[in-house]
């Protein structure tokens, strides 16, 4: 069973924004974003979605591959009754909401994608790195302060190692991780090895794409970007702005503004 928050500005809502976070997250990282959004949209509910193996949800019941992920979430929309007008993914979470849309070609839909890569391409990145950096340090810890310290040492900024230990939980008089790194791997290896260019390339009649780069990170490469520009713009747009791959962690308010004015209208 997925854990899902709703956030919204009423029970009377028209519209349904689902959010994805990446990998190693939850959806509360998006939780300041969703917060402002409904102030300038009140018309949408924001569902902040904790994917499979992480956060407060169990393991899917699709198989641990981006399309799985994607399965196991329409699946609980499914059973909820709601029909999405956006779906936004960031990083892992982006080729979880365009692996969405390929299983709804006949559907309007608006795909955000966040510093995401429809590429197919061998592991490497920050997120690949961390497994080993995880795999290196202790398997329990006397704080969560112990963890990040271990992380910062590793070569990680201040802010993902305090990030990153969030996912511990007290066990006894220690703290371990709630996640499974073993499936974290498995994930990612599925991330790399998952092209998802012709939902972007081809894109469906009902679909409108918007993929966001943050200027000063290197998850969409040069020639990523050319092939996004040149897909149709009748359907797909691209957007930069300055910031690292966090974007949405370190300019709220930027990535609100071109959410709020971009979204389909109420």
């Amino acid at each position: 069973m997925l854990s899902v928050n709703r956030i919204a500005a009423s029970s009377q809502t028209t519209r349904a924004l689902v959010m994805l976070h990446g990998i190693y997250g939850r959806g509360r990282n998006w939780y300041t974003v969703a917060k402002s959004l409904i102030e300038a949209r009140p018309e949408y509910a924001c569902w902040l979605v904790d994917l499979p193996h992480h956060g407060d949800s169990g393991a899917g019941s699709h198989g641990n591959t981006v399309r799985g992920l994607a399965a196991d979430v329409d699946g609980w929309l499914a059973t909820q009754g709601i029909v999405p007008d956006a779906v936004l993914g960031h990083s892992f979470g982006g080729k979880v909401a365009l692996a969405m849309a390929a299983g709804r070609p006949r559907q309007s839909l608006q795909i955000w994608v966040i510093d995401s890569t429809p590429d197919a391409r061998s592991p490497h990145g920050g997120a690949w790195d961390m497994l080993r950096v995880i795999r290196s340090l202790p398997e329990r810890f006397t704080s969560r302060a112990e963890a990040a310290d271990g992380l910062v040492a590793a070569g990680y900024a201040p802010s993902v190692g305090q990030w990153m230990s969030s996912n511990l939980q007290r066990a006894g008089e220690w703290f371990v991780w709630r996640l499974d790194f073993g499936v974290m791997e498995e994930l990612l290896r599925d991330f790399f090895a998952t092209d998802l260019w012709p939902v972007i390339e081809q894109p469906a009649p009902g679909h409108r794409l918007h993929v966001l780069k943050a200027s000063e990170s290197s998850v969409l490469s040069a020639e990523a970007v050319a092939r996004i520009e040149d897909a149709p713009r009748s359907h797909v747009s691209f957007h930069q702005l300055r910031g690292g791959h966090w974007i949405h962690a370190e300019s709220p308010a930027a990535v609100t503004a071109l959410l709020a004015g971009n979204l389909v209208p109420g």
